[in-house]
């Protein structure tokens, strides 16, 4: 779910950042280490992530983390009841 917002929100940056880029910058600004090749099945959706990276991924971005969870800000996810 989160690895194609992931692309689609690095590929927003002016100029669209690669992601050997985008790595280079999470180690710079957060201290994390994931590998171009990583964040590379990250957006595949062959990796799973952690919500620690998630906050890291949003700070960089500059974006709210329901961006990559698939939420808006106006409308927050509801749980239904089942019975």
């Amino acid at each position: 779910m989160i690895g194609p917002r992931l692309r689609t929100a690095r590929l927003a940056q002016t100029p669209p950042w690669s992601l050997e880029e985008l790595s280079a910058l999470l180690e710079q600004q957060s201290g994390l280490e994931l590998s171009a090749a990583t964040l590379s099945k990250i957006e595949r959706g062959l990796r799973s992530v952690y919500d620690f990276e998630v906050i890291a991924f949003c700070r960089l971005l500059k974006i709210d983390p329901s961006v990559l969870l698939g939420f808006t800000a106006e409308r927050p996810p509801t749980v239904e009841a089942t019975n």
